[in-house]
């Protein structure tokens, strides 16, 4: 007796698109739950190590952390605990958009940051930080350990390789220093202007001014890719402060004139 040949095309046809489909749903899954862990180790690599992130929960797409800053002491300093949640349908745009608020605000206050190969974008810029990071900006401010909050705010800023546009507002609340008798010395607010630095790349405005207190600091500088902050301003202390300030007053710098310092601050 003679057997028929039996066809078995469709059931490998079936078998290969079950194998695809299982692969598709797999790697689906594994995309959407992937842990918000990975993004430690990002963060650590392209801040070359000097951002951790800790207390990390969530996913990949949405999760919180309290980012931590290694100083250059090797001291670490935590910052405000930051919730995120990632838009993945501006993948497809190729940018990386998400939506960033700080632990104490909702999400509905929420700043969003739009990142692609050649710029970064922030929009409703809203942070808070420790006064002590000014002590990473310049190494001259480390030594009088700065006390109080920075918060920093911006519509939208605009950072290239080459250039950086907008302006953005910093205020520092209830400043104060270890080195200071006095506290808090005052309320100071910093401009920052983005500029065009000879036409081809862009600096950084600063101007200080104070708002009240008993430390009167005024100043203006920049800050550029090429040649980092450069900042001149004058410190003195309001006349009923005078003699207790007189020690701070020495460490922001020379005495250019009867009770005025000069405070010079670079990188």
């Amino acid at each position: 007796m003679k057997l028929a040949p039996v066809n078995l095309t469709p059931v490998k046809l079936f078998s290969k698109t079950t194998l695809l489909l299982c692969t598709f749903v797999v790697l689906t899954t594994l995309i959407i739950t992937a842990p918000a862990t990975l993004l430690s180790g990002w963060a650590t690599q392209a801040s070359q190590g000097r951002l951790l992130l800790t207390n990390v929960s969530g996913t990949l797409w949405q999760g919180s952390a309290t980012p931590v800053l290694l100083q250059k002491n090797n001291a670490l300093l935590p910052l405000q605990k930051m919730h995120w949640s990632i838009h993945p349908w501006s993948l497809f745009t190729g940018k990386l958009s998400l939506s960033l608020w700080r632990d104490d605000l909702p999400q509905t206050s929420a700043m969003r940051a739009v990142l692609s190969p050649s710029q970064l974008e922030l929009h409703d810029l809203n942070l808070t930080m420790p006064a002590a990071v000014l002590g990473e900006i310049s190494p001259m401010l480390r030594p009088a350990q700065l006390q109080g909050k920075i918060q920093l705010t911006s519509k939208h800023l605009q950072l290239t390789p080459q250039n950086i546009i907008g302006t953005a507002q910093a205020d520092w609340f209830d400043a104060g220093a270890a080195l200071s008798p006095v506290n808090p010395l005052g309320f100071y607010n910093v401009t920052l202007n983005g500029a065009p630095d000879n036409g081809t790349a862009e600096r950084l405005n600063i101007t200080l001014a104070t708002t009240s207190g008993a430390l009167i600091l005024n100043g203006q500088g920049s800050w550029s890719h090429a040649k980092g902050l450069q900042f001149r301003g004058t410190a003195q202390a309001a006349e009923q402060h005078r003699a207790m300030l007189a020690g701070l007053l020495g460490h922001l710098g020379p005495q250019e004139s009867p009770g005025v310092y000069t405070l010079v601050l670079s990188q």
